[in-house]
């Protein structure tokens, strides 16, 4: 090692504050590597955590709609074996001697 590069050596590593025989260049180009990898690849630790939020919404979504499915299941099952039932409740059919009475729950908010 010459002694240009020991003084580099030297003043890097009063610089960092870290002892001079962990300055080598296999140190120097894992740190590099680990900088790139970490903020400047394309697949950074940023685009990670977007990527990371947008599994999480998808993954909610699909157990919503899981649960649509299953009500939308039950449904068709319900229609299929009283068909005035479901024409009472859903479509608010009567006979022309009955009144519709409608009991709403409120909202929380």
């Amino acid at each position: 090692m010459s002694k240009e590069s020991a003084s580099i050596q030297k003043e890097v590593s009063k610089w960092l504050g870290i002892p001079v025989n962990w300055i080598n260049k296999y140190s120097v180009v894992s740190v590099l590597f680990l900088v790139w990898i970490m903020f400047l690849d394309r697949y950074n630790v940023f685009a990670y955590n977007k990527l990371n939020g947008i599994i999480h919404k998808l993954e909610a979504e699909k157990k919503m709609y899981d649960v649509k499915i299953k009500q939308a299941m039950l449904d068709k099952k319900d229609l299929e074996m009283d068909h005035e039932k479901f024409a009472r409740e859903k479509h608010l059919m009567h006979k022309p001697n009955e009144e519709i009475v409608l009991i709403e729950k409120e909202k929380k908010k």
